[in-house]
């Protein structure tokens, strides 16, 4: 159904679109050529309309996860599955009794997370389906940051605010950060520096900068 979803949206002119199961580069950059092709009739700009690509959702995906890289210029962030891929399986559930995922879907997460950093994108933590567990969906996210994801999915309106919470920077945490570009700037050159008796190197100058990009942004 994908053409027929193409023909139906490409007009609208939205800002990107999700790409379910996504299977791989050669699949990213199929999708590509078609959105170039519907752009064009259109009256689009070529490339405006960005894809977010479920990179994790299948079998065959999370196999195929690490070759996104330098495959188009829309690609925009990798995310995952967790409910598709269960039914694939065969599974009964995707999380235990405490609500926490099983060691499959652990390990599709973590896929995801380095398949984003292999391509240098964003990686996007997938739905949180318990909509109306606050507090579930806070501690979930707050784990995905710490992670090193940078957004997730919504499947409720109301996940948004405590999902834009999560993501969104603290002043502490900004100023940490311009602590350690600091740092870094007043000795050029160290592999790393003293802040409060606390070592940090050039990861942790890396991180800093990221972040504070992100709040430019």
């Amino acid at each position: 159904m994908t053409d027929a979803d193409l023909d139906a949206i490409v007009a609208g002119k939205p800002d990107a679109v999700v790409f379910p199961k996504a299977e791989g580069g050669p699949s990213v950059v199929h999708l590509d050529a078609k959105l170039t092709a519907r752009e064009a009739i259109a009256g689009v700009p070529e490339g405006q309309i960005k894809i977010l690509a479920q990179a994790v959702e299948s079998a065959a995906g999370l196999f195929a996860a690490g070759n996104f890289r330098n495959t188009s210029p829309r690609l925009i962030g990798l995310t995952w599955g967790p409910e598709d891929l269960s039914a694939e399986l065969g599974a009964e559930t995707n999380r235990d009794a405490q609500g926490e995922l099983t060691e499959p879907y652990r390990l599709a997460r973590s896929v995801c997370l380095y398949a984003a950093a292999v391509a240098k994108v964003p990686a996007i933590e997938t739905v949180y389906v318990d909509f109306r567990n606050s507090d579930g969906l806070r501690r979930d996210t707050e784990a995905a940051r710490r992670d090193g994801f940078t957004g997730r999915l919504a499947i409720h309106p109301a996940q948004v605010p405590v999902i834009n919470e999560v993501f969104t920077p603290t002043a502490a945490q900004i100023a940490k950060a311009e602590a350690v570009v600091a740092a870094f700037a007043a000795q050029p050159g160290a592999g790393a520096v003293g802040i409060d008796g606390k070592m940090y190197d050039r990861p942790h100058l890396a991180r800093a900068q990221a972040l504070l990009a992100s709040v430019k942004d």
